[in-house]
């Protein structure tokens, strides 16, 4: 048993995560997500705060319709010292609206997805906690918006999606969307 908590908490500081002590919150998904008007080109507004993507700006995600009933996913930015970094993959759905199972390549577990709220044309919040063993988790969130910038009122909107199931919204740092020049 202690070697399995070893190995989670082992792998979440591997990939830059922070474990934070209890379960996870009780959160529900937008129910009635739908995906074709969620394609496109989604800038990140807003991450919490994670040690493996210090310094990250211009981060974007663009989700495509790959035919098949999954979605394509590529998600880029750039690294601290100006570098182009990017990673594919794709999600599919799950039997709960809002509640994707995120694929990226080369990256061995399947994440999750959890489109807590989006208007499809301004925002979206978007959730991911991993408990572990109920005692820990490891959770990660982001405001993403159409533009590069967000009026404050969506802001707001994005920002209640998490605080109705308690979510800690004081970990969120802006991405900065500025200079954003890529090879």
């Amino acid at each position: 048993m202690r070697f399995l908590i070893v190995t989670c908490l082992l792998a979440a500081v591997c990939h830059g995560q922070y474990v934070k002590p209890g379960p996870c919150p009780d959160f529900t998904t937008k129910l009635d997500f739908d995906v074709p008007p969620y394609l496109g080109k989604w800038y990140e507004f807003a991450r919490f705060v994670t040690p493996d993507q210090t310094g990250q700006t211009c981060n974007y995600a663009e989700y495509s319709d790959n035919g098949d009933g999954t979605v394509g996913v590529h998600n880029a930015g750039l690294n601290a010292d100006g570098t182009f970094s990017e990673i594919y993959g794709y999600v599919e759905p799950s039997d709960v609206g809002g509640a994707l199972l995120l694929h990226l390549d080369g990256v061995p577990v399947v994440g999750d997805y959890n489109v807590l709220d989006t208007d499809y044309e301004n925002f979206a919040s978007v959730y991911s906690c991993q408990g572990l063993l109920g005692l820990t988790h490891i959770e990660q969130a982001w405001i993403l918006a159409r533009e590069p910038t967000l009026d404050q009122s969506k802001v707001d909107a994005a920002i209640a999606a998490f605080t109705r199931f308690g979510i800690d919204v004081d970990q969120f740092l802006t991405t900065p969307q500025e200079n954003c020049v890529f090879p």
